[in-house]
């Protein structure tokens, strides 16, 4: 027969056991979490540099657009266009890097890391927004019959251009001030 000293000191034994298995699976699950949200925000910040060149191939065509000659309006269309179509795949990208953060935020990973996260999903899905506004300029051209509708039309849009830049801003300042005062927290 057993001992019951040994019975209970086997079973303490165990119990150590086990909690160490259990904490070092929590820890390794963990830092799997931590390494795929990093693999997650890496695609995401890829996507938003390749965002930035779509809205700037967009903003330049716009430019050209506007300087042209009222003459030359087919040509100005025809830019037109494909600021729309430039302003189109910037908005995928955006929306693209708002969609690896929102699935990085939602993993086992520090609160702090995770706050970032979903302030820079609301970041990226509003400036997924605003390029979804800035090209209703080109498109105010093709659609315009007459110089002062399209000035207006403009007008309008920039108003509301400027208004979505200042809420991406502010969401982008909360972001970069929760990683800067919790610098350990991040990567």
């Amino acid at each position: 027969m057993t001992n019951p000293r040994n019975s209970d000191s086997l079973l303490a034994l165990f119990l150590l056991i086990a909690a160490v298995v259990a904490c070092s699976t929590t820890s390794t699950n963990s830092n799997n979490d931590l390494a795929k949200a990093n693999k997650l925000v890496d695609e995401g910040n890829a996507a938003v540099e390749q965002g930035k060149k779509f809205v700037q191939e967009a903003e330049d065509k716009k430019t050209a657009m506007l300087q042209m000659n009222v003459r030359r309006i087919a040509e100005a269309r025809v830019i037109a266009a494909e600021a729309i179509a430039a302003y189109d795949k910037a908005a995928e990208k955006c929306k693209e890097a708002a969609q690896k953060y929102d699935e990085a935020s939602r993993l086992k990973i520090n609160e702090k890391f995770k706050d970032y996260l979903i302030l820079k999903v609301k970041e990226y899905n509003k400036r997924a927004e605003l390029v979804g506004v800035a090209k209703d300029t080109p498109q105010a051209l093709i659609e315009s019959t007459n110089r002062s509708s399209f000035i207006i039309r403009v007008n309008s849009n920039t108003e509301k251009v400027n208004q979505l830049g200042k809420e991406a801003d502010e969401l982008a300042s909360q972001a970069d001030k929760l990683q800067k005062d919790n610098p350990g927290d991040f990567k």
